[in-house]
Order: C-alpha cells, then sequence, then structure tokens
C-alpha cells in the first residue's frame, strides 16, 4: 500500500513530537524525589547516572541507567514501526525511524521543556539508541567502559566510550543506505549533543577536578585492639 506524503509527514511528526516528551521524563529526579530529595541539587546537580552513583550508591545508580536507556531504546523501536523496517509506513529508509525517534528523545532527554530546558547529559539515553541499532557493538563498549571506570574512575570519558563506537559503525552502515547523508547527519547531531551537555565535564576533567565515581569502595580497616593491661594506672603487660 502506497502511503500519500501528508501521511508520511504526520507519522514522522508523531514519532518526532512523541519521542522529545518521552525524553523529558527524568528517572533521576524522580527516584531522587521518591528518596526525599532533588538530586539537581546533590553531587554534580546533573540529573544523571553517574550523580546518582556518586550520591545513592551503586543499585540506584544502576536503575536510573536502565530506565534512561529504555528511554533510547522504546522511542527507536516505535519510529521504526511507524517508519521504517516495522511494515507499517516506510520513508525510503528502514532505520530512519529509529533516527528520528532516537535524536528528538536524546534532545527532550538534554533540554526538557518541562524542566526549562535544563535535563541531563543524555549520555544512557544514547546507549540505549545504539543498542537497539547495534547492539553486539553497544554491549561490548559497554562492558568495556565499565572496566574503564572500574580502573579510572572517570565517569564523562567512560559515557563517551561507550557511545562513540556503535554511533561510528552505525554511520558507516548508514553510508549504505538511500538516505545515507541524511541518517549520518542525525547520528553526528546525536553525538554532538551529547558532547556539548559535558562540556563542563570535560572542562573539569582537563584541568583534574572532575569527580570520581567509585563503584567499589574498599573496606575500611577497623582500628587495632588495645589488649593493654593497665594496674594502678600503669601499663604493666600488652
Amino acid at each position: 500500500m502506497t502511503i500519500s506524503v501528508p501521511m508520511q509527514a504526520l507519522a514522522g511528526t508523531l514519532v518526532a513530537v512523541g519521542a522529545y516528551f518521552f525524553g523529558n521524563i527524568n528517572s533521576a529526579i524522580l527516584i531522587s524525589k521518591l528518596k526525599g530529595k532533588d538530586i539537581r541539587r546533590c553531587g554534580s546537580g546533573n540529573p544523571g547516572t553517574m550523580n546518582m552513583l556518586r550520591t545513592y550508591g551503586k543499585l540506584l545508580g544502576v536503575l536510573t541507567l536502565v530506565l534512561d536507556v529504555l528511554k533510547g531504546v522504546i522511542p527507536c523501536l516505535l519510529g521504526w514501526l511507524f517508519m521504517g523496517g516495522g511494515q507499517f509506513l516506510r520513508l525510503g529508509s528502514d532505520r530512519m525511524g529509529m533516527y528520528v525517534g532516537g535524536i528528538c528523545a536524546v534532545i527532550g532527554h538534554v533540554y526538557p521543556v518541562t524542566m526549562k530546558f535544563h535535563g541531563g547529559k543524555g549520555a544512557a539515553t544514547i546507549i540505549g539508541v545504539c543498542l537497539t541499532m547495534q547492539p553486539l557493538y553497544t554491549l561490548a563498549t559497554f562492558a568495556f567502559g565499565v572496566a574503564f571506570l572500574i580502573i579510572t574512575k572517570v565517569g564523562s570519558l567512560t559515557s563517551f566510550i561507550m557511545i562513540s563506537a556503535p554511533l561510528a559503525v552505525e554511520g558507516l552502515t548508514a553510508a549504505q543506505n538511500p538516505l545515507g547523508i541524511y541518517c549520518a547527519t542525525i547520528l553526528f547531531v546525536m553525538y554532538f549533543f551529547s558532547l556539548f551537555a559535558h562540556r563542563k565535564n570535560l572542562v573539569k576533567l582537563f584541568s583534574g577536578n572532575e569527580g570520581r565515581v567509585v563503584l567499589f569502595k574498599s573496606k575500611k580497616q577497623k582500628p587495632p585492639v588495645d589488649r593493654a593491661i593497665v594496674f594502678d594506672g600503669v601499663m604493666v603487660a600488652e
């Protein structure tokens, strides 16, 4: 069935707007408020995974990560269904719907209208987008990124490690697409948004002032037990 141009435009608009407002939902803020605080007033003030890890520990940090990753996965899949490979509407590219849903979700996370355009930094949401497009590369770079974070404790670089390789691979795939130039542009803009959102972290990193993320804290040693024996105020044995 041939879909008219107005219907194609309507489908793309609905995916873009829906993905943007879905990206406005900030899991870090919601979770922190359930704990009686606002993550924007804790630690670095960023409503994202790394600040949740520093402030509330691994459990809530991982929960935030999972929810933000889903915030990239779900719009991509819906975009794919309505605009591409899901066969409902086809706009000339199997992946264009993924790109539209993904980038709008990222923009909604970084610049949410519901929070006066002050949101998170988009890395976890981009991981969700990458997971939808390049699952194997994304899982591999995610594992490498976690190992890098454990060793270096540098959160900002870890984020870029996790998203750079999958986006590069997807860009090469997109170049073979009938709409390759548009797809590659969307991927570049998506990466740029996260890079721009991390600009303060990069300045702190190069100046040596960025906060560290410690996933596994070493156990504190207990003070030695005082075995001295005191008799009439005088230590006579140990």
